[in-house]
Order: structure tokens, then sequence, then C-alpha cells
């Protein structure tokens, strides 16, 4: 970048005997000096500022006065302007620069362009500015998952129209890009630790629990709040683990080792008081079923149905065994029917040998309604439920989120989840069932219900009200 310099005399004339006298005495150093004139200099090109202080000085020197440095121009950081004067020169009052007033001296009051017109006066770079009330709309819309381009739309037909905003959508994006910068600045894992520390703070019974790796990363993240944890004190019974789910902007699938599951069960029964389980439904991980095994040895262990279904189709080809598999798992046979028709079907289909059926049938009790009579599943058969609320998050997540984004959606995922739609979809699936009758054997009370269309097929659901336990004859 080019740097004007400027050069200022003392302000008086040099007497030709003063000029005549510093001709004739040469340098310090007995030499003696290049004539110049002060046109020499203009249009003089340095290497550096400290180049042409040094070539003024000598040219002082040789004329008989002192120098000194004057005022200097940045531009970005870079020297553009540099002022050397004699040292004689004055320098300007205080009074100028103490003045809170600023005078205009001189105007041009013209233009090398065509004016912009009036409706688009708006959106030149100098009259560009979002307001305080935009930029809080904007947070505001953020936190709620709208994506910017959505909220540029609305923004627009809030004010009348695109020409009626003070601000463009690059502004728009800038300034969304700005605020999730400085949320992570101090680094994202930081930041979100920092997040979930605050939420500690303003909810006695939030827990957030981290490791790191042994370079100093974060490992695991696991978090409670109070809503959370009186929800599993109440509805705890049944749980269900999706290991498949994987969204983030670091590409980072779970870590699905032992270890790392040991870890996220032990804090969970540790933060809910050591209450465990009654069953497990997991789509089949090897590492997950050895660590309830270890952690919740007293929980029933459920296989999902679909995933199951699903590797049948891959492992046996036989088309027929599908269809006898699928009864297997869903009628709710007794233990002696399920056996004998295991081994009808097995022998008459030839699949004796096959590997992945004898694998399976060998852990049955962990898929076959036929030995989970009894044990209470909340109507949880597959980790499907997984994939509902997945769909679910998936309006409030993006692959490009931060750990902290992730963090923040899924706060919003959890208070947003019981909404009354859902209330609705329960009470719609309850009014397919038939009220009949209602009985008292002691202190128990029974009701009888019918499925619409089966009036033949009655169901008996018991009720204590001493002891608060609701018992359904189909033991599910």
């Amino acid at each position: 970048m080019t740097t004007i310099l400027a050069f200022f005399g003392m302000g008086t004339s040099h007497s030709e005997s003063n000029k005549e006298s510093h001709r004739s005495q040469g340098d310090v150093h007995g030499n003696m000096p290049v004539l110049v004139i002060a046109e020499d200099f203009l249009h003089t090109v340095f290497t550096s500022e400290e180049e042409a202080y040094n070539a003024y000085k000598e040219f002082a020197w040789t004329w008989g006065f002192g120098v000194r440095k004057g005022d200097v121009g940045w531009v970005d950081g870079v020297l553009v302007r540099q002022d050397f004067f004699c040292h004689r020169q004055g320098t300007r009052s205080d009074k100028h620069y103490d003045q809170p007033e600023r005078r205009v001296q001189k105007i041009i009051d013209k233009h090398n362009h065509d004016m912009a017109p009036a409706a688009f006066c708006n959106l030149l770079p100098s009259h560009r500015k979002m307001s305080d009330g935009d930029k809080a709309q904007v947070n505001s819309m953020k936190q709620f998952g709208i994506p910017t381009s959505k909220i540029m739309a609305y923004m627009a037909g809030q004010s009348g129209g695109y020409n009626m905003l003070r601000f463009t959508k690059r502004d728009l994006y800038n300034y969304v890009d700005s605020q999730r910068r400085a949320r992570i600045l101090d680094g994202d894992a930081a930041a979100t630790i920092s997040y979930l520390e605050g939420k500690e703070n303003a909810d006695l019974m939030s827990v957030a629990r981290y490791t790191t790796t042994v370079d100093n990363r974060l490992g695991n993240l696991f978090w409670v709040d109070g809503f959370m944890k009186s929800d599993y004190e109440l509805f705890g019974d049944v749980v269900a683990f999706d290991a498949m789910y994987r969204g983030n902007k670091y590409k980072k699938p779970l870590d699905e080792e032992v270890c790392t599951y040991r870890w996220v069960l032990t804090n969970l029964l540790d933060v809910m008081g050591q209450r465990t389980m009654n069953l497990v439904v997991t789509d089949g991980d090897k590492a997950m079923r050895a660590t309830i095994a270890e952690v919740m040895p007293s929980a029933k262990h459920r296989l999902c149905a679909w995933h199951l279904e699903k590797n049948c189709v891959q492992r046996v080809k036989e088309a027929e065994f599908r269809k006898v598999f699928k009864k297997a798992i869903y009628v709710n046979f007794h233990v002696d029917e399920f056996e004998r028709y295991w081994r009808t079907s097995i022998e008459s289909l030839s699949l004796g040998q096959n590997t992945w059926v004898q694998a399976t049938y060998d852990i049955k009790e962990s898929w076959a309604t036929a030995y989970l009579r009894g044990t209470f599943c909340a109507g949880y058969r597959t980790t499907s439920r997984c994939e509902g609320i997945n769909s679910f998050i998936k309006a409030f997540l993006k692959s490009t989120d931060s750990i902290l984004e992730l963090v923040h959606s899924l706060d919003r995922v959890v208070k947003d989840f019981g909404t009354m739609r859902e209330v609705k979809k329960q009470i719609k699936g309850v009014a397919t069932l038939l009220f009949q009758g209602r009985e008292s054997i002691s202190m128990t009370i029974v009701y009888s219900f019918s499925k619409m269309g089966r009036p033949d097929r009655v169901f008996k659901v018991l009720y204590d009200p001493n002891d608060r336990k609701i018992e359904c004859e189909c033991k599910m």
C-alpha cells in the first residue's frame, strides 16, 4: 500500500548566508552532503516510513533545521499517511480539539453516479441497520429452530414487503452467523458445559455430568432437569434405548462400547435415586445387552421386534419362515404352546441347522410374547416409538448443529413434546375401546372393555385403589 508523506518547513525562509554555510560544512563524518531542494522529495518512493524519515533528516541537516514526526493516518492497521515537521513548527491549540461542536467548512454536492430511488435508499450500505428490536425478534425465532430464510420472509411480511426492511438477506445471515460464532467463541464444549451448569443453578433438580478424553476433549455428556426426573419417577417402568440416531456437525457416531454404556446407565441410576426400570427395550446392540446385565441385572431386556424381523429377512431365505417368526413374536401364546408351534414350524421348514434361527431361539425370553407375559411393557414391542420421537426431533435439529446448539434444541424438544397434539392422538386411540361394565370384587374394581368392531373379545382390567395398581388380564 502506498503511504503519503508530507514534509513541512519551519515557516521562515533560510537566509542565503545560512544556506551557504551549511553547504560548505559537510556532515559529522566530514562528508560533503548531496545538495537537494524541497522539490526533489516530491513523488519520491521510499520502502519504509523510517527510510523516508532518515532522508528528510539528512535534508534538514543540509539546510540547518531539525525534524519531528507529526500526524499519521491508518487504514485497517496499515500506515497510509505520515507528516514530518520542522522542529520549530508550531502545534495546533488544544482548544480546537476540546470543542464538542463540529462546524461544516465545505460541502461538495456533486456525484458521478445516478441517485438511488427513494424506495431503495433504506438498502444503501450506510442506511442499512438491524434495530435492537429486529435482533431480539431474530434471536427469539432462532431459539425455536425457525430457519433463517423463513425468519426473513416473516419479517418482510410483517413490514409490508422486502423493500420496507432496513436490512438485506445477507445482513440477516451475517448477524445470525455472528451470534453463533459469539456463542462458541470460548469453545463449543466449554460453552455447553457452562450452559448446563447455569441450568443447575436455576433448577436445583438439574444435573449435568461429563467426561473428557486424554487430549482434553469432551468425551461423554449426560444431563437431566427437574421435569425429566419427575417423569422418570412416575413413568420409568419401561425405557427404550435408541442407539441409531446421530446428527451433529462433527459426524461423530455414538460410542457403542460397553464402558460408555456403563457410564451412561450408572449415572442414570445414580441421578434417579438407584431406581431400576422393569423393562429395557433395545435394538439388539450386544454392548448394550451386556451393560444392562451388568448394571441392571433385575431389569428385563426386550429386543425390538422390528429389528428382529429385519434381520430375519436378511439371514433366512425361506419366505414362509418370516410369517412363522412374526407370529412367534406377537401372538400371546402360553409357553408350552409357543414351544410346540416353534418346534413344528422349524421341522416342517427344515431350518434346524440354521445358525441364526438357533441363536435367535436361544434368546427367546427377550422377544417372544409368550415369555414376556406378566411383564409390564407399556405397549412397547419395538423401538419404533423412538423413531417417532426422532421424527419429531428432526424439526428442531440440523446435522450442522454444534454441541451447544444440540443441547439448546433438545431442551426445546423436551418442553414441546408433551403438547396437546400428542394428547389428542392418545385420546383418539382410547376412543376405539368400548366400555362394557364395571364390578367390584372385594377391594378390587374390575373394568370390562372390548375393541370397536370386536364385541366378542372382552378384556378385563383390574384396579386396586389401595395399592394404586392396574393390571390387564392380557398380562401385557
